[in-house]
C-alpha cells in the first residue's frame, strides 16, 4: 500500500473503534511508520492532529447518540470516553456551541465532522496574483500574492489562508529560530524552490489573522519537501512572577497561556513560565519525559528551566518541570521533564 492508502486504513480503523480506548501507537502501525513520524505526517496533510480528528469523530458521534438516540448524557459521555459527564459538556459546548441536554431539542443544529478520506487532487498550479509590499524587521519586501484557500471543510481552527512568497529574501532569515513546525510542498498552491521564503496569513472563524513564516530551507520529511516554519522574534514576557520550588524563591518570566481544546481531550490550556537562573539547581535531577522546543512559544536556549501549568477542562491543575539540557529526540531539539527531590 502507498501512503494514501496507509492513512485510510488509519481512518477506517478509527473509525470502527471510535468508542474504545485507542491506542496511537496501534494506529501508528497501521500506517507503517513510528508514532513520532505518524503524528507529524499526519498533522501536515489533514492540518489537524490524530488526537483532534478522534475528538471530532466522537463528538459528532454523540451529538447524533442525544439527538436522533434520545441517550442520557452521562452514557454517551462514558461510550465516548469521557471520564465524567462534566468533562464531556465541557467538550461538547466547545465543538457544537450548545450543552448536551439542549442538543435534544428538535430545533437545535449541531455541527457535524465528516470522516477524512485521503486522495491525489491534480491541479493548475495558479500565477502570481498581484504584487504587495510586506515591511518585517524595519526592511520592505516584495511579496508575490499567489490568492487565497478555503479550509472550511477540512478544518475548524480556520476559515481560509493565504500565501504569498517573499522575493530576494532567504538571507535575512535563513538563520532564524525554527519552530520544529513543517509544511510540505503539497499544501502550497504555488511551485516551491529552495531558497524561498513564505507569509502565510490563517484567518479563524472570529476573523482574527494569525500570521506564520516559513522557508525553503532543503528540508526533506518522509522523502517529502517541506519549508521549516521560523519565528520572526519570540514573544515577549508578559510579567515577571515569582516562584517557589524546594522552598527556594526564583524570578520566573511568565509567557502567557495557550489554548489547547483543539489539540487535546484531556488538557484545555497551557502556561509557560521560565525560571531565571536555576539551572545548577536542577540539572542532576532525575529526568522523565521530553517536550519538543516546538511545543513552546518563546525561544530556547541551552542551561534554561521551564515551570508549565497543564489545566485540564475541569480546571484542575498539574505543573511540570522542564529543562534544556541539550536533549535531542527524534532528531528534534528537545526539553527534559525531571522529577523535584
Amino acid at each position: 500500500m502507498n501512503t494514501l492508502e496507509r492513512l485510510n486504513a488509519v481512518i477506517d480503523y478509527v473509525e470502527k473503534h471510535i468508542t474504545e480506548k485507542l491506542d496511537l501507537n496501534r494506529i501508528a502501525e497501521i500506517a507503517c511508520y513510528s508514532l513520532y513520524d505518524f503524528q507529524r505526517m499526519f498533522g501536515f496533510i489533514a492540518e489537524m492532529t490524530i488526537v483532534e480528528y478522534i475528538r471530532k469523530r466522537r463528538l459528532t458521534l454523540a451529538g447524533l447518540d442525544l439527538k436522533h438516540k434520545n441517550a442520557k448524557v452521562i452514557d454517551t459521555a462514558l461510550k465516548f470516553g469521557y471520564e465524567s459527564p462534566v468533562s464531556f459538556a465541557r467538550a461538547f459546548q466547545i465543538f457544537h456551541g450548545v450543552t448536551p441536554s439542549e442538543a435534544k431539542k428538535s430545533d437545535v443544529s449541531l455541527k457535524i465532522f465528516p470522516r477524512l478520506m485521503f486522495q491525489i487532487i491534480v491541479k493548475e498550479v495558479p500565477q502570481v496574483i498581484r504584487t504587495d509590499n510586506m515591511q518585517i524587521n524595519g526592511k520592505e519586501y516584495e511579496a508575490s500574492y499567489f490568492g487565497k484557500q478555503d479550509m472550511s471543510s477540512w478544518t475548524d481552527d480556520y476559515k481560509s489562508r493565504e500565501f504569498w512568497r517573499l522575493e530576494n529574501a532567504y538571507n535575512d532569515f535563513k538563520d532564524k529560530w525554527k519552530t520544529g513546525n513543517l509544511l510540505p510542498y503539497t499544501n502550497y498552491p504555488m511551485n516551491i524552490e529552495t531558497g524561498q521564503v513564505f507569509v502565510i496569513d490563517y484567518t479563524g472563524n472570529d476573523g482574527t489573522v494569525k500570521r506564520k513564516y516559513h522557508f525553503s530551507d532543503g528540508t526533506v520529511w518522509l522523502d517529502m519537501l517541506s519549508t521549516t516554519e521560523f519565528r520572526i522574534e519570540s514573544p515577549n514576557i508578559i510579567r515577571t512572577d515569582k516562584i517557589t520550588v524546594n522552598d527556594k524563591i526564583y524570578e520566573a518570566s511568565y509567557f502567557g497561556e495557550h489554548d489547547m481544546t483543539s489539540w487535546s481531550d484531556e488538557v484545555a490550556s497551557m502556561k509557560f513560565w521560565r525560571l531565571e537562573n536555576a539551572y545548577d539547581d536542577f540539572k542532576d535531577n532525575k529526568k522523565t519525559d521530553f517536550l519538543p522546543y516546538s511545543k513552546y512559544p518563546m525561544s530556547i536556549e541551552p542551561e534554561q528551566v521551564f515551570v508549565i501549568d497543564y489545566i485540564d477542562y475541569e480546571g484542575a491543575l498539574q505543573r511540570k518541570y522542564y529543562i534544556s539540557d541539550r536533549t535531542v529526540w527524534q532528531d528534534m531539539p528537545s526539553t527534559t521533564e525531571f522529577m523535584l527531590e
